[in-house]
Parts: structure tokens; C-alpha cells; sequence
């Protein structure tokens, strides 16, 4: 009898939370699709639910209406009145370059958190639950969602936004495995192999340290990653942030002093024995290559308060260093490119700046929908 008055309120509160995404407005049909089939998916599970509840079919009906819930919530963090539009269609077009099936959907959750910056893999990876809702209905999601964590607070702030690249390279190294296959061999290469990229890693090579291999790794391809679609601009933050302590290494990070080193390398084109057998690595996993993906902007429309006309995914990925630059050079040189006297408080110059990227961004893909309409 217990478990079946929890099971009722289990249920009643995935109802409620359907009835609540009813008027939910996405941009994209996609999103929209995946909703209609958790709303199937519920009805099929409350219309086949089992005379007698025990533990292990109690475990599986808990985990697909917890799986809706989950995936509802970040749906929600998705709509159109909330989800950063302009960065997510980016991270669409980067994941394009990596994985172009199209078989995922990114999705972003809005966290009560100023270093909210994350990726969750659960959505995306556990073929278990997808399996078990095939089996058990034969419902079949041809898309899953790729979650992505960002603080409230920063959701539209677009120079903070880059770190999102990095993230999205977290789902690229999940998807194809490299940074677990690339810790497997070279946790093995001869020493004279190792002792090259010894100067990047806290530790000797060593089995036992796989894990730590693993997820250096993993975080040394997501910087590479980015620096292919935004430049250095995620390291302004991560050079600000580790301001002390920026040799400090952790279990799950390399140093910011050696993370800035690759970046800078892999952009300027210097030798570099671990970029290098990163590369290598990728190129033999995805058949893809990290390379600088980004477009140098040169222009004064930003200091004439006009939004950019962006032409190509280039250019498009390449606005994000162009503002950079423009900040970091400082409210004075601003001042005088724009021809403006008198003062012109940082506070202005930042909100100017975000506006007109978001403008630039919204106009590129909307445009580029417009074209798409006239050639269908």
C-alpha cells in the first residue's frame, strides 16, 4: 500500500509538471517534439502500470518519471523568454562542426550559482533509461538533450558566455571518448614519449593515475576546444580567477598556468608536444581537426554603436574576441575611437557592447532563416 500512495504522488507531481509545460514557447520544433513525447511517455506509464508493485519494476517506473521531470526542467530553462537564444545557436553551430547527425538538442539550465558553468552528461549518456522507455513503450527519443549549466545571474551576459565553448567541448570528449582513450595509451607510451609532456602534468606516468590522466586531459582538449571558436577570451576569466595560485593543481584540473600555455601555443601556431599529440589523437577519434575556426573582425561598427553584419560562422564566432578586445583595451581608447568627450562610465560601455553582440548574433541567424525560406 506504500508503495503504491508514493508511486500516486510521484505521479500526480510529473503530471503537474506537464500541465505546467503546456504553455511552453521554444525556438525550435525540436524541443517542442521532445516535450510531446515525455507527455506520451507519461500516459503510457499510468496506463501500464503493473497490478503488483515490487522493488525492481518500482525502480524503473521511478526512474523514466524522474527522467521526465529532469528533462522538463531544463525544457523550462530552454523557452524563449529565457534561454540565452543567441550563445546556444553558436554552441549549435560548433556542435554541427563535431557531430553533424543532429541527433541532440542543447539545452540550458539557469542556476542559482555565480560559477554555475557546467556540463551534465546525464540527459545525454545514459543509453539505460532511453532503453528501458523503448522496451517497456516503444517510444523512441531521435534526439536527446545536452545540458548545459549557467548561472541566472550571467545568462545573457555574453563576454562570461564564452566559458559555455568549453563546456560543450566536456559533451564532445563524452560523445566520442577521447580524453579516456587518449589517458589509456599514453599511460602506457615509452618514457622518452612521456618525458615530453612530463612539464604539463603534476605527476610521473604512473597506471595508478589514470583518472588524474583522464580528466587533465579532458580539460586541456575543452580549452583547445574553445580556442578554436572564441580565441583567448576564456582565459580572461581563467587568468583572473586563478590570480593566485595559478600553479596550483587539482584531481580534476591541470594548472591554470600550464591550461593558458596550451591555448596560447595551439593559437600561435608554436610547437607544442602535447598539443600536438592532442591533435593527433582527435583527428584519428572524430576525423575532425582542431583548428582556429574563428575569424579576426576588424571594424569600428561596435564604436559607432552599430551592430556587426556577420557573414559566415567565422566571422559569427569571431565577435565574441572582437568585444573582447574592444573592453580590454580600456574605456579611454573606447572613448576616443567613438569620438565621444566627457565621461563614459564602464557600466555603459560593458551594456553597449552586450547589447550590440546580442544584436549582431540575433541578426546573423535570422537573416540566414530568411534565406533559408526563400530557397525552400
Amino acid at each position: 500500500m506504500e508503495y503504491s500512495q508514493l508511486l500516486d504522488l510521484h505521479l500526480s507531481q510529473c503530471e503537474i509538471f506537464l500541465s505546467k509545460a503546456q504553455n511552453n514557447s521554444y525556438s525550435d520544433l525540436d524541443k517542442q517534439n521532445y516535450q510531446n513525447n515525455l507527455t506520451s511517455l507519461f500516459y503510457a506509464i499510468k496506463s501500464n502500470l503493473p497490478a503488483e508493485l515490487n522493488e525492481n519494476n518500482l525502480f524503473v517506473i521511478q526512474g523514466q518519471l524522474n527522467f521526465i521531470a529532469k528533462s522538463l526542467e531544463f525544457l523550462m530553462d530552454s523557452t524563449l523568454n529565457t534561454i540565452p537564444f543567441e550563445v546556444v545557436s553558436c554552441l549549435n553551430l560548433a556542435m554541427d562542426d563535431w557531430i553533424p547527425e543532429e541527433t541532440f538538442i542543447i539545452v540550458t539550465s539557469l542556476n542559482n550559482d555565480i560559477d554555475a558553468y557546467s556540463f551534465d552528461e546525464k540527459l545525454a549518456n545514459e543509453d539505460y533509461i532511453y532503453d528501458s522507455i523503448f522496451a517497456g513503450y516503444g517510444i523512441s527519443f531521435e534526439k536527446r538533450l545536452v545540458q548545459i549549466n549557467l548561472p541566472l545571474i550571467l545568462a545573457r551576459d555574453y563576454f562570461s558566455s564564452v566559458i559555455l565553448y568549453h563546456e560543450l567541448g566536456h559533451f564532445i570528449d563524452l560523445y566520442y571518448g577521447m580524453s579516456k582513450r587518449m589517458a589509456t595509451e599514453l599511460i602506457k607510451c615509452p618514457p622518452h614519449e612521456w618525458t615530453k609532456i612530463q612539464e604539463y602534468f603534476d605527476f610521473h606516468q604512473n597506471p595508478l593515475k589514470i583518472k588524474r590522466l583522464k580528466n587533465h586531459l579532458g580539460e586541456y582538449f575543452c580549452d583547445l576546444f574553445a580556442a578554436q571558436y572564441i580565441g583567448k577570451t576564456s582565459n580572461h576569466y581563467l587568468n583572473y580567477l586563478e590570480s593566485k595560485g595559478a600553479d596550483r593543481t587539482y584531481g580534476s584540473h591541470p594548472s591554470s598556468n600550464n591550461r593558458l600555455a596550451i591555448v596560447n601555443d595551439f593559437l600561435e601556431s608554436k610547437p607544442n608536444p602535447l598539443v600536438e599529440i592532442i591533435k593527433k589523437y582527435i583527428q584519428e577519434i572524430t576525423k575532425s581537426d582542431l583548428t582556429k575556426r574563428y575569424k579576426v573582425l576588424n571594424s569600428d561598427d561596435f564604436y559607432n554603436f552599430l551592430p556587426l553584419e556577420l557573414g559566415n560562422s567565422g566571422e559569427l564566432h569571431g565577435i565574441f574576441p572582437y568585444a573582447w578586445k574592444i573592453w580590454l583595451d580600456g574605456a579611454e581608447k573606447f572613448k576616443s575611437n567613438a569620438g565621444i568627450e566627457g565621461e563614459l562610465p564602464s557600466k555603459v560601455i560593458y551594456k553597449s557592447l552586450n547589447n550590440l553582440i546580442e544584436k549582431s548574433i540575433g541578426n546573423y541567424f535570422i537573416l540566414k532563416d530568411w534565406e533559408g525560406l526563400k530557397v525552400s
